[in-house]
């Protein structure tokens, strides 16, 4: 089966993923990669860098309710996610992200940042001890 790339965009910013690899993390966390996007907005996500792959990885813990963004589609128009509750029956948790930094030529030519998600889950208690500052 052919690996098909999705790309989107919330508020200004480009993401992509792989389509089997976001319903394969459904089906294993109950998170799609969509839903998981919303953690890039919380200003008080924490990031690491994974220095355990080849390819440059970064992990982060945040808060999905920090994702009320502008959803635009190619060939539709802007929409705004406040109540994603009407587009998911995810809810707003904590999240543990993993995801990796590229760069492509749009349209235009203009080279563009685009975050291409790899996994995300429910982040575990010690994880969100980390997120909440706790120190135990």
């Amino acid at each position: 089966m052919e690996h098909k790339t999705v790309s989107f965009e919330l508020n200004g910013m480009l993401f992509e993923y792989d389509e089997e690899k976001n319903r394969a993390n459904i089906k294993k966390h109950g998170i799609s990669f969509r839903n998981a996007a919303r953690v890039f907005f919380d200003y008080d996500r924490i990031e690491f860098y994974d220095e355990e792959t080849e390819e440059d990885r970064f992990d982060t813990i945040g808060d999905t309710s920090a994702g009320n963004a502008l959803l635009t589609r190619q060939g539709v128009s802007s929409t705004m996610i406040g109540d994603i509750s009407r587009f998911t029956a995810e809810k707003n948790d904590i999240l543990y992200v993993v995801y990796t930094e590229r760069y492509i030529k749009d349209d235009a030519g203009k080279e563009r940042d685009v975050t291409r998600i790899i996994s995300a889950r429910l982040a575990t208690p010690f994880e969100r001890g980390l997120y909440y500052g706790k120190s135990d």
